[in-house]
């Protein structure tokens, strides 16, 4: 057995694996502390000074507290400004400053302009007032009123700290959303585990999304005509391309249904991939409205499609996939692709140069700039019995690594599985999980990497 990680998925061979556990559900979250909400709850009632009061009241009210940093003055409950403990020490240090200022009044050192909020104002509204201040809201802190009476000060180190709370709250909101994002994109992916695990003796899967949920994913369903499969990788990663892999699986699913080309009764026409791709490619479109733009008229206005909807979205999504049909006896194979390769090495081969590479058709599936009639072929390939075959998506590919920090490419993965043409698919899968993790190195990984390596023996009755 391989270990896994939570990020990757590893197959080995069927007969080593027991009956694909259930995917476990997520641990209630603990309890989120409360967060601060209103202005007011990050304001103290700090006892004010009158107008009246002298300098060097002040300076003996900083001198026996040491805690406070700013002090309010405040008229019949009426909020006049603020002083500032610093900027007052500073000032009042200076020479002869005791001697003229002493016994003058304090407003001489106040801020009459002070931010002064309603202790209820919502704290994203607080927060805002704050930028807009600039810095100064930091450094003196903020008065609270309840309506227009003095109710306390509010200070910068409170505000900021409120601030980082409420960061750190939408983060882990949304950290939460993802890991039940992934909960149910794997979710999606058991039974495609179950029937690999049971079909082909001797397989490995690689399964490693770029961030929590990805853009890769696979599909397989056995037939009356064998084992279709799929891998895809579709645009972008993290969230969004989570998004288009439960779309591509949506379709796969009804197209194998009992109604479509799967084992209902009724349904003995030739499993066509590349037809498969084709309908694939009008559903993405027809679910995300993605439409070529029109030809423009002579005078510059867009042109109305016939059935009234726009010409185009301002999005192009769509995915890149490989499609295949693994006869029962294990020789034959359809395969039809667009933008994804299948590699073959047949049992003795000799060098890397006679692995085959059977390379897809160069459109995407589902963009907006994919014509809605495109049409994927189909390969009819004879593989010699005890062949290792191999389907990547771009994010082997295309990931920077070795020493000279290139892109991984298809040569060297050919010549990996030309060292591995003997070796069980599930040790070559490891041996390619590791290989792969030393190509990349202190590299940042590009994309999400998936990859499906099997010996195209009998499928398992």
């Amino acid at each position: 057995m391989f270990a896994l990680d939570p990020s990757s998925t590893q197959h080995p061979a069927a007969d080593q694996l027991p009956d694909p556990a259930p995917v476990p559900a997520l641990a209630p979250a603990p309890a989120a502390p409360r967060l601060v909400a209103r202005a007011g709850q990050l304001s103290q009632p700090t006892a004010p000074i009158a107008p009246e009061a002298s300098n060097e009241d002040v300076h003996r009210l900083f001198s026996e507290q040491p805690l406070l940093e700013t002090l309010a003055v405040v008229a019949d409950d009426r909020p006049l400004g603020l002083i500032n403990r610093q900027r007052f020490m500073e000032q009042y240090a200076r020479p002869f400053a005791r001697d003229v200022f002493g016994r003058r009044s304090c407003l001489v050192f106040t801020d009459t302009a002070p931010m002064v909020v309603a202790a209820g104002l919502p704290i994203d509204q607080l927060v805002q007032q704050a930028l807009a201040s600039g810095s100064r809201v930091l450094k003196d802190g903020f008065i609270t009123v309840e309506e227009g009476r003095y109710a306390g000060i509010g200070t910068g180190h409170a505000l900021m700290a409120a601030m980082s709370d409420i960061e750190a709250d939408k983060t882990r909101q949304l950290m939460a959303s993802i890991d039940y994002a992934s909960l149910i994109q794997r979710s999606h992916l058991v039974e495609s585990d179950r029937v690999l695990a049971s079909q082909l003796a001797d397989h490995g899967l690689l399964w490693e999304p770029r961030d929590v949920v990805g853009g890769d994913a696979y599909f397989f369903r056995a037939t009356p005509q064998g084992l279709l499969g799929c891998m895809f990788d579709c645009t972008g990663h993290g969230v969004p391309g989570a998004f288009m892999t439960l779309i591509a699986l949506s379709f796969l699913e009804q197209a194998v249904a009992p109604a479509g080309i799967g084992t209902g009764a009724g349904t003995s026409a030739a499993i066509d991939p590349g037809a498969l791709l084709g309908q694939m490619n009008r559903y993405i479109k027809r679910v995300l409205q993605q439409r070529s733009r029109d030809v423009q008229p002579a005078w510059g206005a867009p042109a109305a499609p016939a059935d009234g909807l726009p010409a185009e979205k301002s999005s192009s999504d769509g995915l890149d996939a490989a499609l295949f049909l693994q006869s029962p006896c294990g020789t034959q194979l359809r395969f039809a692709s667009a933008r994804l390769d299948l590699l073959v090495a047949p049992p003795g081969v000799q060098e890397a140069a006679q692995v085959q590479i059977h390379a897809g058709d160069k459109l995407g599936i589902g963009y907006a700039t994919t014509p809605d009639d495109a049409a994927w072929s189909t390969q009819e390939l004879e593989v010699a019995p005890g062949s290792l075959l191999m389907v990547a998506t771009d994010g082997v590919i295309d990931q920077l690594g070795g020493p000279r920090q290139i892109a991984h490419g298809r040569k060297r993965l050919a010549r990996f599985l030309h060292e591995q043409h003997d070796r069980p698919a599930a040790q070559a899968c490891a041996e390619f999980r590791q290989a792969f993790a030393q190509w990349q190195g202190t590299q940042r990984r590009r994309d999400d990497v998936s990859l499906l390596v099997w010996r195209n023996q009998a499928l398992q009755p």
